[in-house]
């Protein structure tokens, strides 16, 4: 984003702050960097994209359903089988559509989603009781509730995402990880593409994240990174972190914001094609 937008921000927030920032510094000792713990990478989310990118547009009209349209992925959970990868990897397309349908505020949209996630979870042998919040999701999204949808959704995610890593060496959670960055990269340089200046082109810059996530990748059994849905990904992770590693208030190029799109749109239709 650009200097006046990230510092119009702030100064909102830090205002809005100070007061009790002041009243807990005096209860709470200064922090430790050296004491730090990282806590890894929690799964990532279109949604803050989404949002900064309303807050530029402003009054200019977003076509969520039409993007929708474009990039989420239409499957059959009954069509998969392979809950080491392909399960994982599909899962993550459809949790990043899903919050997508959310922003769109289309029931229909968000209940078929809702339900491949359901029923792609149940094949990770993730509990009925867990993915209760997938039937509560579709519920609310009937009656309209969207803010109580998303946070239904987020928590949903959460559980499945528990349920992979109760394994530390369980593959499936970053696999999942991974493919609903992906699939949220899709949508989010579509969107940016539509109304791109530099300063929504600047919403796309995260080196750290990606340089996590190929941290996840690499990690991943020699024999799972054979499979070509990984090999791609593995291949393309490196391509998409040099896009996205500019400065802090640089733009990316609109053709490197439509080689993002394109990038990840190969990686998903890789997947796609494994079944």
């Amino acid at each position: 984003m650009n200097k006046i937008y990230r510092r119009t921000v702030l100064a909102g927030v830090f205002t809005g702050l100070t007061a009790s920032l002041t009243a807990a510094d005096a209860l709470n000792p200064p922090i430790d960097p050296s004491k730090a713990i990282d806590m890894g990478v929690a799964m990532p989310t279109p949604l803050d994209k989404f949002i900064a990118l309303t807050l530029l547009v402003k009054t200019r009209k977003i076509d969520w359903n039409g993007v929708f349209n474009a990039v989420a992925v239409d499957i059959n959970p009954d069509d998969y089988t392979d809950t080491d990868v392909l399960i994982p990897q599909v899962l993550g397309l459809r949790i990043a559509d899903g919050i997508m349908a959310v922003q769109a505020k289309d029931a229909e949209l968000l209940g078929k989603a809702a339900s491949d996630i359901e029923k792609l979870a149940n094949k990770l042998k993730v509990s009925d009781n867990d993915l209760s919040r997938a039937r509560r999701v579709r519920s609310l999204a009937n009656e309209g509730k969207w803010l109580d949808v998303y946070r239904e959704l987020g928590f949903l995610q959460q559980d499945i995402m528990q349920k992979l890593e109760e394994n530390p060496k369980d593959q499936r959670s970053a696999l999942l990880m991974i493919s609903g960055w992906i699939q949220g990269s899709r949508y989010s340089s579509e969107l940016i593409v539509a109304h791109y200046s530099d300063a929504s082109s600047n919403i796309l810059r995260e080196p750290l994240l990606v340089a996590a996530l190929i941290k996840k990748s690499e990690m991943l059994p020699a024999k799972t990174r054979e499979m070509p849905s990984v090999a791609l990904i593995d291949k393309t992770l490196p391509q998409l972190h040099k896009i996205v590693n500019v400065g802090l208030d640089a733009q990316i190029p609109k053709d490197q914001v439509e080689q993002i799109d394109k990038l990840a749109t190969a990686c998903v239709k890789e997947i796609l094609k494994a079944k």
